[in-house]
């Protein structure tokens, strides 16, 4: 199993900056405009972070395993 924690690490006086950090299976920190957070979910953003499911369902499995997860279904709650 993957896991991915994002937390938010920061914001700048003015409110309108925030920073995440990210641990687990990728270790990074992000800075992101407020005005992000309210946008609409493009296309681009649905590509990417269904890619990124599918790399953390194959994740120490087989192809056969990551294919059966998959094909049952990977459900995200925030």
């Amino acid at each position: 199993m993957t896991t991915l924690t994002v937390t938010l690490a920061s914001i700048c006086p003015g409110g309108n900056h925030l920073g995440f950090a990210i641990t687990g299976a990728k270790s990074a920190y992000i800075a992101v405009d407020l005005s992000d957070l309210t946008a609409q979910i493009t296309d681009q953003d649905a590509d990417i972070f269904c890619k990124v499911v599918a790399r953390m369902a194959k994740s120490g499995r087989t192809m056969a395993q990551a294919k059966t997860l998959l094909q049952s279904g990977v459900t995200v709650i925030v």
